[in-house]
């Protein structure tokens, strides 16, 4: 009698395993479909059109000041869940490590003898937007996905699509989801009355009524070099830079002009990148961010930093106090991944959004028009991973700890 319940369970369990393989590969070979149907068509030169206009503004090609009126910015006017704070133990991950992909698109798009200019960035487009589609594919296989969350997420909101969604509608969904990114002050507990609280600038990042006609993102990308961009980057009100990104010796092509600057916790606390002692984060305003665990508290964040960024916090701050340093509330880091999610029809890489889309949520309740500059990656795509550095990985574009891939297909 034991032997034949043992046969039917394993039974059971041999024909569930195989409709769940079976699922996957329908699911996969009408991904795989989808991608080469997308380049054929790219091939042949097809043009999809569509009125909705794109979140993003390209710069493909070198751009004289005098040429800016032309390339102006769409106006864009952007506007969580709560969850139980739960204390869990995880094993976060480098933000910079080294994962391989194939090679990025090419711009080199066969043409015909009509094709022009037009053509070739719309042919572009399509590939680059196979490619993330492949990219988030590939991250969001299940048993991956199961395996790779260091954040203990575990979101329980729905999953949409947001093709076909205008983008006046995507900015007034982000503006509802996050009016805007929340700082830590010295009234925030459990900082109030500590020395840490006390090192807070007491003015917040951006003033109630500050507005800017229009501000650029400038992300780190190789694809800046050659391009020419510094005089109509430095042409806008405010100038949102990240990280280590230096601007003497590449002016020509980023420009030299900063406002504020996004730092991650790694470039704060590791000595490589000489927060305490660089000219770099002196004088403008920062603003560095640390991912929390998805449903802990600020409490538990304190006491278990993803990395130590309180300590050269505190020493920034005696050091230079007349350089206003904040840090994120990061509960909002986790209320953009939702907003994410929820937009992505597949699952997400369950790590916090990039420095990017933190930038771009934070500058739109004070932008009227808000510029961002290889974020979206134009034809002068490399493999290099920045414009100040030889290394070589496609993955920096296509992602490997953000989700990357998500981010770009939402502004696509």
């Amino acid at each position: 009698m034991k032997a034949i319940a043992v046969s039917v369970w394993i039974f059971i369990n041999l024909v569930f395993f195989g409709m769940c393989g079976y699922i996957y590969l329908l699911w996969s070979q009408y991904w795989h479909y989808i991608s080469r149907h997308q380049q054929h068509s790219d091939n042949l030169g097809l043009v999809r059109k569509s009125d909705n206009r794109p979140l993003v503004d390209y710069f493909q090609d070198t751009i004289q000041l005098d040429e800016r009126i032309e390339h102006l910015p769409q106006d864009l006017n952007w506007g969580h869940q709560k969850t139980t704070p739960v204390i869990v133990r995880r094993k976060s991950k480098p933000r910079f490590t080294k994962v391989r992909f194939t090679d990025p698109p090419s711009a080199v798009i066969p043409c015909g003898p009509q094709c022009n200019s037009s053509n070739k960035l719309t042919s572009f487009k399509n590939q680059l937007i196979v490619r993330l589609r492949r990219v988030l594919h590939e991250e969001s296989n299940v048993f991956k996905s199961r395996a790779d969350n260091p954040y203990s997420v575990s979101y329980s909101g729905r999953r949409g699509v947001s093709a076909g969604t205008s983008p006046q509608k995507l900015v007034c969904d982000l503006y509802r989801s996050l009016p805007h990114v929340r700082t830590i002050t010295g009234q925030t507990k459990p900082f109030a009355g500590t020395e840490l609280g006390q090192a807070i600038p007491s003015a917040p990042l951006f003033a109630s009524n500050e507005r800017y006609n229009n501000c650029a993102i400038i992300t780190n990308a190789a694809s800046f070099n050659g391009s020419n961009l510094g005089p109509l980057i430095d042409s806008h009100d405010l100038v949102l830079r990240f990280n280590h990104a230096p601007t003497s010796g590449y002016e020509a092509d980023v420009g030299s002009k900063t406002s504020i600057r996004i730092l991650n916790s790694q470039v704060v606390s590791k000595p490589q990148f000489h927060f305490l002692d660089s000219e770099m984060y002196q004088g403008l305003r920062l603003l560095a961010w640390d991912p929390s665990n998805y449903t802990s508290s600020l409490h538990q964040w304190r006491q278990k930093p993803d990395f130590d960024v309180f300590s050269p916090y505190m020493s920034h701050r005696r050091q230079y106090p007349e350089t206003p340093l904040y840090l994120v509330d990061p509960r909002d880091l986790w209320r953009l991944w939702d907003f994410l999610q929820a937009r992505t029809p597949a699952r997400i890489r369950r790590n916090p959004p990039s420095s990017g889309f933190l930038g771009l949520a934070l500058l739109l309740p004070h932008c009227s028009y808000v510029n961002l500059f290889e974020y979206v990656p134009s034809m002068r795509l490399t493999k290099r991973c920045h414009y100040f550095d030889d290394h070589e990985d496609v993955s920096c574009t296509f992602g490997v700890w953000h989700p990357l891939a998500a981010e770009k297909l939402l502004a696509l």
